[in-house]
């Protein structure tokens, strides 16, 4: 694209080297591309996401995000959709993990923790009791995991917002009319929080779980594997990039460094009930 707006979008914290920008127009399709679905399309240095009624998105070797609104679109919206997909698209290409989780560090914890499970299971909801309760905010949604030099896992900040159903705000005593929406019409709002200054060490990730009453043991071997890579943002991206073999291997060394265990949660605990029993767990573990 030759044709650009000069004032940056929106900012990714900790990844400065990426170029976010609005463009003109953006292809309809890539050349050589494998879908992912309906509206996803890759190559291995390239991902194309098209949304209907809000505009185009190109990530492009783990260095670029260009983004091409629909007319009428507000920044806003464009934002909201380019820190998910897109944004999974460039980690992806880094040869980096992203996870789908609310990620925080506890209270006096030398290690973060992050909340992994299915969309509307109450990730966030449990994110924001915790930082009520004193813990620190890493990210949400769309969780960055890297190793650093010794291979052990670095969570990095996010955008530093918690996207809210208004009965989950209410149930924590958030005022919904005080909080901004997540985007137009859609319903949630959003917690504004103040992220970690920079990378802190991963050192659990626990999924909630909707099917299960009681708390696994830390999981193990292929049972640990499995559920880890259950977990990260837009997997199929991967397979249509051809980066299965080095995502593999990414997953393997970070499996190995992580405690994962399952919370119950089928009967839908409360958000105090699961903070207790969240905090006895990561005590236990001591780390």
């Amino acid at each position: 694209m030759s044709t650009r707006d000069q004032t940056p979008m929106i900012t990714i914290p900790e990844l400065p080297d990426v170029d976010i920008r609005r463009v003109a127009a953006l292809p309809e399709h890539l050349a050589g591309a494998v879908p992912v679905n309906g509206f996803v399309e890759a190559t291995p240095d390239r991902l194309l996401v098209r949304m209907p009624g809000i505009g185009r998105f190109l990530a492009e070797e783990g260095r670029r995000l260009l983004i091409a609104g629909e007319a009428g679109v507000s920044d806003a919206d464009l934002d909201y959709f380019a820190v998910r997909t897109p944004l999974a698209g460039l980690i992806h290409q880094r040869g980096e993990l992203p996870l789908h989780a609310a990620c925080l560090l506890p209270p006096g914890g030398r290690s973060a923790v992050a909340i992994s499970g299915a969309s509307g299971v109450g990730k966030s909801t449990l994110a924001a009791a915790l930082l009520d309760r004193g813990w620190r905010f890493v990210a949400d949604e769309v969780v960055r995991v890297t190793r650093d030099g010794d291979g052990l896992p670095l969570a990095w900040p996010g955008t530093p917002t918690v996207a809210l159903w208004p009965d989950a705000a209410r149930m924590l005593g958030l005022g919904t009319a005080d909080l901004p929406p997540a985007r137009a019409q859609h319903g949630r709002v959003l917690r504004r929080t103040t992220p970690m200054p920079g990378p802190v060490a991963l050192g659990h990730v626990v999924l909630l779980d909707p099917h299960r009453a009681e708390d696994t043991g830390a999981l193990t071997g292929v049972d640990r594997l499995e559920t880890l890579a259950a977990e990260v943002f837009r997997p199929r991206q991967v397979r249509a990039m051809g980066r299965q073999a080095a995502h593999m291997a990414m997953m393997t060394r970070l499996a190995a460094q992580l405690r994962v265990w399952r919370m119950g949660a089928a009967h839908r605990p409360s958000p105090g009930e699961l903070y207790d029993r969240l905090a006895e767990r990561v005590a236990e573990a001591g780390r």
